[in-house]
């Protein structure tokens, strides 16, 4: 159990060890007192959980250590199969990662290091052989010692000498005792010169280089011409007769871009990882006498990492090598252009040859058939001379510190004191201020001041120490090269790689952020502070939300659907009621019911009933990737030169202003009478607190509105869990309950049909108290119904012949349940009858008539599948017509109906006036028909609960709120002595 691995801190997750530890100790103190224990038996039970928990927590952060001991121990005996369970996101995990990519890599080095014994007894051993063949029948008569036979031995000895000097090199790469000398290369001469060489190979295929002029680069130079050498020789090889070779160069971002392509059989991208591989060959079969020793390219590829470079193989009709090296230079503009390409092979002729090229070796694999090759004849014509190099100069680099002198460190420490005694100076004024308005002492403000300076001065003159001490540890992290794991030092880079630690918490996907976003938020925090506070809920609300939309609405039209349309209009219907209803329960109802309404509709969501509810709480859902989203603007704010001064410059401005004014009041009273004047708070200001919090919570809603609009809700998906089981496991128990419920129905027709008489003679009650003693469990039952028809369907799997014989006795058992919702309804009716009705009762009535309408929806979708047809809508359409319900019953007036229904059935005599004082204000009209005194004393309770007595502003309005007070102004409240004694009060 790793309950804290999405945490990304160690330090973090100790912490809430300690929290939780301390926080158990305390929890069970209280309970221990409050229970009665004794210290010690509270002492005992706190120390036994807080171990407890503290194990728990623990063991999942300590796992990871002891199972990197138990593998490091396993790879030191040689065993490199064991891994690590890294699930963690501290830095724990990143260890226990690195650990498995380290096992990795250890484990591949020894494979590679097997096969590399395999691969250099088998090399070394063919040449030997062969050379050894050639000795012995000389040795022994069979062979003459003619030059022939000499030849051979020779090119064998050369075979071998030239596998040694390459495994030579690849050691010297790997132990980084050969270090590059960069210097200027200018790379058309040196293509030229590596086409001529690789030219003396094969006279049926065409070489060309295409270089631009001037354009050079940072390397080593005999390293460079060993690439180009061996990636010529592997091209030439394999490239069939009268095929070509390209060799381009061209400038990328930083540095340069070699290729070399030819038009052989190509490399099949599976294939490609492992061609750079020491003795690798894609053929098999293929003998060294074939070709190179599967070397070449090993060392290319260590070369132009050595140099901070890449290769690569690109996709085209043969086979494209890419080069990719930092540290382009430009070169001189006034140089003689030499951009035409080198073609070495035209019409199968032979190219004159410098004569300085003559009996050179070939560095690597690119010599391979070099001493095949006959000796060059004297070509006819003038000789090609190799392109002139002309001294370029190198382009200067910037010095790299090599530290910082005591003069600087010093001087940083003195900027450092007197910013720090400027700051204790003013700090210091400001406290004496306040110090001399509670001690009167310009002895001890003096000392205070001279205190604060002093201290802020030392505190100051240590930051300046520390930043000197960081910026000459810099510079030496900086002027000392890494050295490598194989003590080589980098031509590029300029230290070790700093660790990054994993973020605290995981960082999500998130899109882009609109560059409106943040001037929208702002502004509808703002309007949202001006329109909400010293208010009742009423207009305001309607207008922040709708304000809220409306910037929202460029992200939302990107993907809206009708279901997003519907979904707007009813939440829109629902959050408008704010300003026409006043009843608290019902508002804050269809304001939740709205929001939620607005969540699925920007989700997109709502396909199946785990997506209705990721997309009703997708909003609150977006607040926890919410700062990863925001996070760019505001650092570009941040960023921006005039924001971060202009902020400094205000905090100084308000410091110094505060500073001097004080001191300026306390001086003169006249001046300290402008000031209290100027500073008198507006009425608003005791509101600014609150003010300030509306305007980051809106703003944050609707940063939340738009990501959750720019970043789709994908419906999870359900896990399927249909068996398929016998018919005897379904259909007998839904035939019995079928059974059930129709016995049920008929007792029901008769007992609420039969009268009042039939029901006194059977039951003994009276038909009120019949109705309503079981109208809550018919509800429940119905309830109960739904979650069958749910588990039948999302569990059984019918075959079609099947499905109808599933079907049957569901849509049989919806159908009585129906009639049995009509019972409860018509109970509840008789019950309202006879008592009235009040808020539980109606709610509960328009409950009744919501699960009608939703097993007649369930009875459509079964309806519906059978036919062959999806059933996705059924969620979206509840949901719908749920709102729907919402926005009548709203539309209804509840408060108003019960305060009717109250006062004509229960009569002046039998008012609950307790009960009718916590109405609305949209029951007025009703209450306002009783006679006095019952209606001063009922109404004066409605104006104090709902602040009828005071005006709204323009954003609390409210139209029951205003047609109440109208008419309590035409009509109003007549003060009553004798309200304690109207019926109801104080029940």
């Amino acid at each position: 159990m790793r309950p804290l691995d999405f945490l990304g801190r160690i330090k973090v997750k100790l912490g809430i060890v300690i929290v939780l530890a301390v926080g158990t100790a305390f929890v069970v103190n209280e309970v221990g007192i409050n229970a009665g224990f004794s210290r010690d038996v509270r002492i005992a039970v706190a120390v036994v959980l807080a171990l407890i928990m503290v194990q728990l927590l623990a063991m999942g952060m300590t796992k990871p250590l002891r199972e990197m001991a138990r593998a490091a121990q396993t790879i030191a005996q040689g065993r490199y199969t064991l891994r690590v369970r890294a699930t963690s996101r501290d830095e724990v995990g990143e260890l226990a990662r690195a650990f498995n990519a380290m096992a990795d890599d250890l484990g591949e080095v020894d494979r590679q290091r097997r096969e590399l014994v395999a691969n250099v007894s088998h090399e070394l051993r063919t040449p030997i052989t062969g050379l050894r063949a050639v000795l012995e029948n000389v040795v022994d008569g069979v062979s003459t010692p003619d030059p022939v036979t000499m030849r051979t031995a020779l090119a064998q000895t050369e075979r071998l000498g030239r596998l040694v000097a390459q495994l030579l090199d690849l050691s010297r790469f790997d132990s980084g005792s050969r270090l590059i000398e960069p210097e200027v290369v200018e790379l058309a001469p040196l293509a030229e010169q590596a086409v001529l060489e690789a030219s003396l190979a094969r006279e049926d295929v065409r070489l060309r280089a295409a270089v631009p002029a001037g354009l050079a680069v940072s390397a080593d130079p005999d390293l460079l011409a060993q690439v180009l050498a061996n990636l010529l020789d592997n091209a030439v090889r394999h490239s069939p007769s009268g095929g070509s070779v390209t060799v381009t160069a061209s400038a990328s971002a930083a540095g340069v871009t070699l290729s070399v392509a030819d038009q052989g059989p190509g490399i099949p991208p599976d294939a490609r990882g492992r061609v750079f591989e020491r003795f690798s060959r894609l053929d098999a079969g293929r003998t060294a006498d074939a070709g190179g020793a599967g070397l070449g390219l090993a060392i290319v590829k260590e070369i132009v990492e050595l140099h901070g470079g890449s290769i690569r193989i690109d996709d085209c009709a043969g086979c494209r090598m890419v080069v990719d090296l930092p540290g382009r230079i430009t070169m001189p503009a006034d140089r003689p252009s030499d951009a035409a390409p080198v073609t070495a092979r035209e019409a199968g002729e032979r190219p004159p040859v410098p004569a300085a090229l003559v009996g050179a070796s070939v560095t690597g694999d690119a010599a391979a058939e070099a001493p095949q090759a006959a000796p060059a004849a004297p070509a006819e014509g003038p000789p090609v001379a190799p392109t002139p190099k002309e001294p370029v100069r190198m382009p200067e680099r910037p010095a790299v510190a090599k530290g910082i002198g005591a003069a600087e460190g010093l001087a940083r420490v003195l900027v450092g004191l007197v910013l720090g005694v400027m700051a204790g100076f003013v700090g210091g004024l400001f406290l004496a201020v306040f110090a001399s308005m509670v001690f009167g002492d310009g002895a001890g403000l003096l000392v205070w001041v001279a205190g604060t300076t002093l201290v802020l001065g030392a505190a100051g003159a240590s930051m300046g120490a520390a930043s000197a001490r960081r910026a000459a540890d810099r510079a030496r992290a900086t002027a000392v090269p890494y050295q490598g794991e194989r003590g080589a030092q980098p031509q590029h880079g300029g230290g070790p790689p700093a660790y990054v630690p994993p973020p605290v918490f995981p960082r999500p996907e998130v899109p882009e952020t609109p560059r409106w976003l943040l001037p929208a938020a702002a502004g509808a925090g703002v309007f949202a502070a001006v329109a909400l506070p010293d208010a009742h809920v009423g207009l305001g609300i309607v207008l922040v939300a709708v304000m809220i939309g409306a910037a929202a609405l460029p992200a939302v039209m990107r993907r809206m659907t009708p279901w997003t349309v519907a979904f707007g209009l009813a939440a829109y219907w629902l959050i408008a009621m704010a300003a026409v209803r006043d009843a608290d329960w019902l508002v804050g109802l269809l304001l939740v019911a709205g929001a939620g309404l607005v969540a699925l509709a920007v989700s997109g969501a709502g396909l199946g009933w785990l997506g209705v509810i990721r997309g009703g709480a997708s909003v609150l859902l977006a607040l926890g990737p919410l700062p990863w989203f925001v996070a760019r603007p505001l650092k570009g704010l941040a960023a921006r030169r005039r924001v971060l001064p202009t902020l400094a410059g205000l905090g100084i401005t308000a410091v110094l202003l505060l500073v001097f004014g004080l001191l300026f009041a306390s001086a003169d009273p006249v001046f300290a009478g402008y000031v209290d004047r100027l500073t008198a708070a507006p009425e608003w200001a005791e509101s600014l607190p609150l003010r300030i919090f509306l305007a980051g919570v809106f703003a944050v809603l609707l940063a939340a509105v738009v990501l959750v609009a720019l970043r789709p809700v994908v419906d999870p998906i359900a896990p399927e869990v249909r068996v398929r089981v016998s018919k005897a496991v379904w259909l007998v128990p839904l035939t019995a309950v079928n059974l059930l419920f129709a016995a049920f129905v008929a007792v029901q027709i008769t007992a609420l049909f039969g009268g009042d008489a039939w029901v006194l003679e059977t039951a003994g009650l009276t038909y009120a108290e019949y109705a309503r003693q079981g109208f809550f469990q018919l509800v429940v039952a119905s309830v109960a119904v739904l979650g069958i028809v749910a588990f039948a369907v999302g569990t059984v799997r019918a075959e079609r012949g099947e499905r109808w014989l599933l079907s049957a006795p569901l849509g049989l058992l919806c159908g009585l349940t129906l009639v049995i919702l009509v019972s409860a309804l018509h109970r509840m009716e008789l019950y309202t009858d006879a008592y009235g009705l009040s808020r539980l009762r109606l709610s509960v009535e328009a409950t009744v008539w919501w699960l009608g309408a939703v097993f007649a929806l369930v009875l459509l979708a079964g309806a519906v599948r059978l036919a062959g047809r999806g059933t996705g809508w059924l969620p979206r359409t509840i949901v719908l017509v749920t709102a729907v319900g919402l926005g009548v019953f709203g539309m209804a007036n509840p408060d108003l109906r019960v305060a009717e229904s109250q006062a004509t059935l229960r009569g002046v005599q039998n008012l609950d006036a307790d009960y009718l004082g916590d109405l609305g204000a949209e029951a007025v009209p009703a209450l306002d028909r009783l006679p006095e005194p019952q209606r001063s004393c009922v109404l004066a309770d409605v104006v104090r609960a709902n602040g009828l007595d005071e005006p709204d502003s323009w954003n609390g309005w409210n139209l029951d709120r205003s047609r109440a007070r109208a008419l309590l102004a035409e009509r109003p409240v007549i003060a009553q002595s004798s309200c304690q004694a109207v019926s109801g009060r104080g029940s």
